[in-house]
């Protein structure tokens, strides 16, 4: 069996609250509703009214596409992860960001009476997460960012036409990229970063189409990367909560530990070297040791699956 080296995007499952610095729950939740047509809230405790962010939505139950929505475009408008085409609004889906949650209306791709539907929320805040829109220019250019960190993975996405979504990631490199609506390995390619690293001010775009063409929209989502108690969260404002990193799978079905330095409740993978979904899993819909997990697939429309035990969450990582 090949070696596979795999990306991870992953959120601290605690923290304890009570000090000047943020807390996990404060920027990241992970929510699990069922549908009801009728228009109704979800209170989740995340200020996306007043500080900005993203929600990202998908049925567990029917194949239905996921939808993703934020703040800098605006509710109503959504991208879809798995496909390519560019981005639709809709007064019945996502119908506004509040201070402690969002709303929704009746629509069947957010709050369709016979789904169950899982929700993860990002808020904007330093060294954890920010949302950008910019124009593209057709040459490289530089793109400003709120992230107060270099970024660890940086998804973009054409918002004004059909493209492929595009994903850098710190393990891969500014050389090239992945698409997240398919299951591509890695591939080398300038034209995407133009082979120059992000800053914890700006990141760069080539020329492709699908992050810089002239006069088309775009919208980045920025994860941050913690390492080593730089993350600044917590009571004490000395806690990582997330990281972005890889691991070999050292070529045999062997158990692979992966060291976070703290407990998640959010991850994503998917492998590098090879062809492979984007799997995403986390704690609220089910990670059960030695069991069946709870997966989804970023790159795909297919129902939630609970077979087999893909991953175990440890006090350290996973």
């Amino acid at each position: 069996m090949a070696t596979k080296k795999k990306m991870l995007e992953a959120a601290a499952g605690t923290a304890a609250a009570g000090g000047a610095s943020l807390d996990i729950t404060e920027v990241f939740s992970t929510y699990v509703y069922d549908g009801t047509t009728a228009a109704h809230t979800i209170t989740n405790g995340i200020d996306l009214a007043g500080e900005g962010g993203m929600t990202w939505i998908k049925s567990r139950t029917s194949a239905n596409t996921a939808y993703i929505y934020d703040t800098e475009r605006g509710a109503t408008t959504s991208v879809t992860p798995s496909d390519a085409y560019a981005q639709e609004s809709s007064g019945t889906t996502l119908t506004a960001f509040n201070s402690n949650g969002f709303s929704l209306g009746s629509a069947n791709k957010v709050n369709g009476s016979s789904n169950n539907y899982a929700s993860w929320t990002f808020r904007k805040a330093p060294k954890f997460f920010d949302c950008v829109t910019y124009t593209g220019t057709g040459v490289a250019k530089a793109i400003a960012h709120n992230l107060g960190s270099v970024p660890g993975m940086i998804i973009v996405k054409n918002t004004s036409n059909t493209a492929n979504w595009r994903v850098y990631h710190r393990s891969t490199g500014e050389l090239g990229g992945m698409v997240l609506n398919d299951t591509s390995a890695f591939a080398d390619f300038a034209g995407y970063w133009n082979d120059v690293s992000p800053t914890d001010t700006e990141f760069t775009v080539g020329w492709n189409n699908e992050v810089n063409a002239d006069t088309q929209t775009y919208v980045a989502y920025l994860f941050a990367h913690n390492d080593s108690g730089d993350g600044e969260f917590g009571p004490d404002g000395d806690q990582d909560i997330i990281k972005c990193g890889g691991f070999n799978s050292g070529g045999s079905a062997a158990d692979v530990d992966v060291n976070l330095g703290f407990e998640p409740q959010f991850v994503m993978f998917k492998p590098s070297s090879a062809g492979g979904g984007w799997y995403m899993y986390d704690t609220m819909r089910g990670i059960v040791t030695g069991g069946n997990d709870a997966l989804l697939f970023a790159n795909a429309s297919s129902a939630e699956t609970v077979t087999g035990d893909y991953i175990d969450v440890t006090s350290t990582g996973f």
